[in-house]
C-alpha cells in the first residue's frame, strides 16, 4: 500500500493513450483509479490500530465522513433520473457512482496507511511530485507550441493578437490542469521541508516552480486565485517565512518579465479576454439556476453525471439569452454540484469534510494546508474529474494524519477479510469501461483508414455497435465521421455512398438515446432526415429537441423554417419569436428569419 496509493495517483494523472483509447485522457485514467481501489480491498496491508487514542479522532471521522458520502452515492444512484448513467458516469468525465467510491476507498485507505507508516507520507509525496514533472513540462511546451500527441486546434482560441492558448497537458482542460498543479506546487514545498539529500530537493523545487508557471501559462483564473489565497494561508500560519515570501516575490517578478515578452503575447491576449468577462462568464447566473434545480429533488438530488441531461429543463430565459450556445455540463461548482447530484445529505457530507480539513489545516505545519485551501477555492468555479478528486481527497488525507507529534500509532499486518468482494465492482466496472472503449477507439482508427479501405466503414459500423452494447457511445461523432467519409467516396460509387449514409443514419438515430446533449443530437437527427425530404420527421425531431432543452434558441429557429417551407408561416413566424427570445441577438440570421415572416405575414 505504501507504493500502490502513489502509482495509482501519479497514473492517474500523467496517463494519456490517444493511439489506443477514444476517451484517451479520462478512461485510462478512471480506469486506473478503478484498479487501485480493487488492489486496496484485495492485497494486505497495514491497518492503524486507534483505539482508545483521541489524537486520531480526525482520522476517524474522515473515515466516517467518507463512508456517509458512499451511502448518499449509492442512494442517488438508485433514485437517479437516468440510473445507467449515473452508475457508470457520462461520456466527458466518467465520474459515476461505483468509479466516485473508488476514490474515498482509496482516500481512506492512504489515510490509514499514512497513520500507520510516516515513511508512507515521504513516498507519496516523492512519488506525486516526479510525475509532475513531465505533465508540467508538456502543458508549457504547448504553451508554445509544442504538442507531439494533440491536435492545438482543441485548445487555441480566437484569431490573430487576440488568440489565446488553453495548454491542457494530460488533464483533458486546462482548468483541471491548473488545479492539479495547485497540489503540485504545495506538494513540491512540503517535499522540500522533509528532505535532506539535493537531489530530492532540487526535484521538489523543480516542481514547484514549474507547476506554478504552468499555472500561469494555462490562463485559470481560478486555479491562480487558489493559489495567492493558498500561499497566503501558508505565510500567515507560519507567521511570516521570509525565505518562502522571497522565493515568492522573485517568482512573481519573473512571470511579470515574461509577460511582457514577445512569448508572452498569449497571456495578454487571455488577459485582454478575461478584463471583457470580469464575472466570469455564465457562472453566476450558472449557480442560480443550479440551485433552482436542486430545489425540484432537494433530498437525493438527481444523481451522479445526470446535470448535463437534466439541466436543459432548468435553464433560465436569462441564461440561455446571454450565453446561447453554451453547453453547460456542470455546475461549475463543487458544492452545488454535490447538492444536483446527491442533494442536501450529499451537500452536508462535502461540507463536513471541508470543515473537518480547514481546521485540521489551522493546526498543521508545512504547506498541505495551503495545498487544500488552493483547490478549495479554484474548485469553487469549476468542477472534479476523477483526477483532481483524487489529489482533493489526498490532501485531506494528508491533513487528518498529521498527528505525529501527538500519538504514536501502533499498525498491524492484516488480511483484506470480506474487503475482497468489494473488488468485484471496481474490476468489473474498469473491464466494461476500458472493452467500451477500446472498441470505440478501434472504430475511429478504421474511419482514419476509410477512404483507402472499402471494407473499413462496415468494420467501424460493426464495432461502434459492439461499443453501444458496453453503454459507452459517441454516435454524434461516428455519425459526423460517416458523413464526412461518404462526401469522400467516388461519385460513381453509389452503392458505397448509400451503405455509409445508413451508417450515419443508424448513429445518429442512437445518439438521441445516448447522448447527454440530446439537444444537440437531435439536431443533428434532424440534418440527416432533411436530406431525406421528409418534412414530418425533421419536425417530429425538432419538437423532440425544444422538450429536451426548451430554452435552446437553435431548435425554434430551425423548426421555424421547416414550418416556412410547408407553408404554415403563422405557425413558424411562433417559433421563430421563441428563438429570438432566447437568441439575445447574438445571431443576425436568427432576427432575419423573423423579420422575413413577418413581412410574409403583413397585410398587403
Amino acid at each position: 500500500m505504501t507504493v500502490l496509493l502513489p502509482v495509482v495517483a501519479a497514473l492517474a494523472a500523467i496517463l494519456i493513450l490517444p493511439w489506443w483509447s477514444f476517451s484517451f485522457d479520462i478512461v485510462p485514467k478512471v480506469v486506473v483509479i478503478l484498479a487501485g481501489a480493487a488492489l486496496v480491498c484485495l492485497v494486505p496491508r497495514k491497518r492503524p490500530d486507534f483505539r482508545g487514542d483521541p489524537a486520531t479522532g480526525p482520522l476517524r471521522w474522515f473515515a466516517m465522513i467518507a463512508a456517509a458520502q458512499a451511502i448518499v452515492i449509492i442512494a442517488a444512484a438508485i433514485f437517479s433520473t437516468h440510473p445507467r448513467l449515473s452508475w457508470s458516469g457520462g461520456i466527458w468525465r466518467r465520474s459515476g457512482a461505483i468509479a466516485v467510491i473508488a476514490v474515498l476507498v482509496l482516500a481512506v485507505a492512504g489515510a490509514a496507511q499514512l497513520a500507520a507508516d510516516k515513511r508512507a507520507l515521504r513516498m507519496l509525496l516523492r512519488v506525486t511530485v516526479l510525475a509532475s514533472l513531465p505533465i508540467s513540462i508538456y502543458g508549457i511546451l504547448q504553451y508554445f507550441g509544442v504538442d507531439p500527441l494533440l491536435s492545438p486546434a482543441g485548445y487555441h482560441f480566437g484569431e490573430g493578437s487576440f488568440m489565446i492558448v488553453r495548454p491542457p497537458s494530460t488533464l483533458g482542460h486546462a482548468a483541471y490542469f491548473a488545479t492539479y498543479l495547485l497540489y503540485v506546487a504545495f506538494a513540491g514545498a512540503a517535499m522540500l521541508t522533509g528532505e535532506t539529500a539535493r537531489t530530492w530537493r532540487t526535484a521538489a523545487i523543480a516542481a514547484s516552480i514549474l507547476a506554478i508557471f504552468a499555472i500561469v501559462l494555462s490562463g485559470t483564473r481560478a486555479a491562480m486565485l487558489g493559489f495567492v489565497l493558498g500561499a497566503s494561508f501558508v505565510v500567515l500560519r507560519e507567521r511570516i517565512n521570509w525565505r518562502f515570501i522571497a522565493a515568492i516575490a522573485v517568482l512573481l517578478a519573473g512571470l511579470a518579465a515574461f509577460y511582457f515578452t514577445p512569448a508572452g503575447e498569449r497571456l495578454r491576449a487571455r488577459a485582454f479576454w478575461a478584463s471583457e468577462d470580469p464575472l466570469g462568464g455564465s457562472r453566476l447566473l450558472l449557480w442560480r439556476d443550479s440551485l433552482r434545480m436542486a430545489s425540484a429533488r432537494w433530498v437525493l438530488g438527481y444523481g451522479p453525471e445526470t446535470f448535463a441531461i437534466d439541466f436543459p429543463q432548468h435553464e433560465s430565459l436569462a441564461l440561455a439569452r446571454a450565453y446561447p450556445d453554451f453547453y453547460h455540463e456542470s455546475p461549475h461548482n463543487i458544492f452545488l454540484d454535490a447538492l444536483d447530484a446527491t442533494g442536501i445529505f450529499g451537500l452536508i457530507a462535502l461540507v463536513a469534510l471541508v470543515a473537518l480539513c480547514l481546521a485540521r489545516a489551522a493546526r498543521a505545519r508545512g504547506p498541505i494546508g495551503g495545498a487544500f485551501v488552493a483547490m478549495l477555492a479554484s474548485l469553487q468555479f469549476t468542477t472534479f474529474t476523477l483526477t483532481t478528486e483524487l489529489y482533493f481527497y489526498l490532501v485531506a488525507a494528508m491533513l487528518v494524519t498529521d498527528f505525529a507529534n501527538e500519538a504514536a500509532v501502533v499498525s498491524r499486518l492484516a488480511l483484506p477479510r470480506w474487503s475482497a468482494l468489494f473488488a468485484i465492482p471496481f474490476l468489473g466496472m474498469a473491464v466494461y469501461l476500458a472493452t467500451g472503449d477500446a472498441l470505440l477507439a478501434a472504430a475511429r482508427n478504421a474511419l482514419d483508414h476509410g477512404v483507402l479501405d472499402s471494407k473499413a466503414p462496415n468494420r467501424a459500423a460493426r464495432l461502434e455497435d459492439r461499443a453501444r452494447g458496453w453503454n459507452v457511445a459517441a454516435d454524434v461523432y461516428f455519425s459526423r465521421r460517416f458523413l464526412a467519409l461518404n462526401a469522400n467516396q467516388p461519385p460513381a460509387d453509389a452503392v458505397a455512398r448509400f451503405r455509409i449514409w445508413q451508417y450515419a443514419m443508424a448513429a445518429a438515430s442512437h445518439a438521441s438515446d445516448t447522448a447527454e446533449d440530446r439537444q444537440n443530437a437531435l439536431l443533428n437527427l434532424a440534418a440527416l432526415e432533411s436530406s431525406t425530404n421528409d418534412a414530418s420527421a425533421v419536425e417530429r425531431t425538432l419538437r423532440e429537441a425544444i422538450l429536451a432543452a426548451p430554452m435552446y434558441y437553435k431548435s425554434h429557429w430551425l423548426l421555424a423554417q421547416v414550418l416556412e417551407l410547408e407553408g404554415r408561416t403563422a405557425e413558424a413566424r411562433t417559433e421563430a419569436q421563441a428563438a429570438v427570445a432566447r437568441d439575445g441577438g447574438k445571431h443576425p440570421e436568427v432576427a432575419a428569419t423573423l423579420e422575413r415572416l413577418d413581412q410574409r405575414l403583413r397585410p398587403r
